[in-house]
């Protein structure tokens, strides 16, 4: 030790055998601690996620008093259908399954991969219909599947958006997935269930 606290590091053919094995694996990980990192990544199973939108929600049906009161919110349900597959493309889900609006199949390949880019220039072409409701099926691989649900009228106390990620994705993922929809659109609520 030298009078300002600093340690003299010697060279490593200085040192003896084990001295030289804590110097290895100091700059070269093991095996062992590469496996360690590898399942430090959590994976989540089975993810439920609502989402509200901020905005005007005009009221439809006198039932407040019961609590089913029905809202209607002010949104482009292309608009936010093209953000949703834009965020699932942010977060590696590269095939689109169906799409449907108004309960009308417009999109029906799931052998189809590595379409999603496609499908975000296709949805585009029907921002001009008013829709009510979306639908989409969105694959990661084969161990996890995106259902969407978007309702432009629904009960005030449910969201307008409802994800369910059937099988494991990792919470990595998700929140890429997330941060990209925060950034595009402004989010008033954002729950999250487990089953």
């Amino acid at each position: 030790m030298n009078k300002d606290g600093t340690e003299i590091v010697n060279p490593p053919w200085v040192y003896g055998p084990s001295e030289m094995k804590e110097w290895i694996d100091a700059t070269y990980p093991t095996r062992k601690d590469k496996k360690k990192k590898k399942e430090k990544r959590s994976i989540l199973q089975d993810v439920r996620i609502s989402i509200d939108i901020k905005g005007e929600k005009k009221p439809l049906t006198g039932l407040k008093l019961f609590g089913f009161e029905r809202v209607e919110e002010h949104f482009n349900v292309i608009e936010i259908v093209q953000i949703l597959l834009r965020g699932f493309a942010r977060a590696g889900f590269r095939n689109v399954e169906e799409i449907k609006l108004d309960n009308q199949s417009i999109y029906k390949h799931p052998e189809l991969r590595y379409d999603i880019r496609k499908i975000i220039e296709f949805v585009g072409k029907y921002r001009k219909g008013d829709f009510k409701r979306a639908e989409l099926k969105v694959l990661f691989e084969e161990n996890c599947k995106a259902k969407v649900t978007i309702k432009k009228i629904h009960a005030r106390r449910s969201a307008p958006i409802e994800l369910f990620f059937d099988g494991s994705i990792e919470k990595e993922r998700l929140s890429r997935f997330l941060n990209y929809v925060k950034e595009h659109r402004e989010i008033e609520f954002l729950y999250r269930h487990s089953p």
